[in-house]
């Protein structure tokens, strides 16, 4: 049996953390019993979602661990101290890491390993996003020096740049053993929200992270213009949370058709109940709650970035620039407008991503590598 580590920065809300969930999930439930699977986060998070994510994964047999209480940042210290531990009392097969926090905890983890001539584990690295270490590039390279030639895979071909920008710029060669493993997705049951929605109103919701990365600072810009024209016809939802949570309550507080909720477990079940999902981003690895979208055949309001633009079809009539103010409010006239055939999009973009974001052949690609 091999024991696998599956490393993330926290069990929290994640587009990186949900890919490592589906892969436990899914080759448990399929009962793949070569496999014996630990989730390791980083640090502990306190929020809602998080608790609940833990007794989910308790209800589900996952069993998962945590290499530092304390806070985030301390955690970067004392966390490979915890790792090296770990490996040397449990002896993993495969350690499985997940996007920048996880990498840099592995690679000091690595270098104690090489300082006492330890045997490491095979060591697979996920790349999930296409912006590495931008504003810590000595950062990056830092940790960049402790790999060599591990299993690297990118969620998309420009993640897998990022990847291959990253050690050109380290001065370090590229791995052999690199490959695209698209993230999968299955259909989300329909579930309901734990608030209610206004049906007369076109109800928009933003998911995720209250980060600059996902473009919240613009999104609530556009809204303040937009509620001189649109606020009578569409309501905003935020849920998640991050470092721009006081700027959206103070927006909810401002306007009447803007309201905040905290990260709600399983969303991707929840998004049917929504009319069309915005996703303002400046870059991503390759985002599920995009996929999860069209799978729920709820329409993306998405900005053209990298990671994102991949998840939805070519001539998709619903991107738009994130510094040009006129296509997006051109976008909003439309809906209200009744402008755009919605049945149409929304199959467009089903089809699209059940042809190419399968959750099977994401597992099937990873136990693959595994088994190597």
């Amino acid at each position: 049996m091999l024991k696998i580590y599956q490393i993330i920065t926290s069990i929290d809300v994640g587009g990186a953390e949900n890919v490592a969930f589906r892969l436990v999930d899914n080759i448990n439930q399929n009962k793949m019993n070569d496999f014996d699977f630990t989730v390791i986060e980083l640090y502990k998070s306190k929020s809602n979602y998080s608790k609940e994510k833990k007794q989910e994964l308790l209800l589900n047999g996952v069993k998962f661990k945590t290499l530092f209480n304390g806070y985030k940042r301390l955690s970067l210290v004392f966390a490979p101290f915890s790792l090296f531990y770990l490996i040397l009392k449990n002896k993993p097969n495969v350690i499985h890491s997940h996007t920048d926090l996880p990498d840099f905890v592995l690679s000091n983890t690595l270098r104690l390993l090489n300082l006492f001539k330890i045997y490491k584990p095979k060591i697979v690295r996920t790349i999930h996003n296409t912006e590495l270490w931008q504003t810590h590039r000595k950062v990056g390279k830092y940790v960049e020096k402790s790999f060599e030639n591990e299993y690297v895979v990118g969620v998309s071909d420009v993640a897998l740049q990022a990847y291959k920008r990253l050690r050109y710029e380290s001065k370090l060669s590229i791995s052999n053993k690199h490959r695209v493993v698209f993230n999968g997705c299955s259909i989300p049951q329909k579930k309901e929200l734990p608030f209610n929605l206004n049906p007369k109103k076109i109800n928009v919701a933003f998911c995720g992270r209250l980060e600059q990365q996902k473009g919240i600072d613009v999104l609530i810009d556009r809204i303040k213009m937009f509620n001189k024209l649109f606020a009578n016809h569409v309501h905003f939802y935020f849920i998640g949370n991050g470092t721009y949570e006081r700027d959206v309550d103070l927006l909810a507080t401002e306007f009447e058709n803007v309201f905040r909720y905290d990260s709600i477990s399983n969303i991707s079940e929840k998004l049917a109940n929504f009319d069309f999902i915005i996703m303002p981003s400046r870059f991503e690895g390759l985002v599920l709650l995009s996929i999860e979208a069209s799978y729920a055949k709820v329409p993306v309001i998405a900005a053209i970035a990298p990671g994102l633009s991949e998840t939805l079809p070519s001539d998709w009539l619903l991107k738009f620039n994130l510094d040009n103010y006129t296509e997006l409010e051109d976008i909003f006239k439309k809906i209200i407008n009744n402008e755009y055939d919605l049945e149409l999009l929304k199959s467009n973009a089903y089809t699209f991503v059940n042809n190419t974001f399968s959750l099977e052949k994401m597992v099937e690609s990873y136990v693959e590598i595994y088994l190597k």
